[in-house]
């Protein structure tokens, strides 16, 4: 079996290795990470909420996107050209 690696290929070998940086730190913080996927060329990490989010928050290196007319929100930052994200119940 002949295996090449083309432009895309080398593309999202990138990416994972980039996401699995990510997770790395993340599993150092006691951080759960519940998937990841790739969005237009950008890593997305999905993660349970924890009280590293909340630092992250109130330090200012995450923030929060409300959707679904205010009824939803889920908390955000970017690191290592990965997005990370989890979400938040609003009642």
């Amino acid at each position: 079996m002949n295996i090449s690696i083309n432009t895309e290929n080398q593309s999202v070998m990138s990416d994972l290795m980039r996401a699995g940086s990510v997770v790395q730190q993340l599993e150092q913080q006691g951080v759960t990470v519940l998937s990841v996927i790739t969005r237009q060329g950008k890593p997305c990490i999905h993660i349970a909420r924890h009280s590293y989010c909340d630092a992250l928050i109130r330090d200012g290196k995450a923030a929060y996107q409300y959707f679904n007319q205010n009824k939803g929100k889920q908390g955000v930052f970017d690191t290592l050209g990965c997005r990370v994200y989890w979400s938040e119940s609003i009642h």
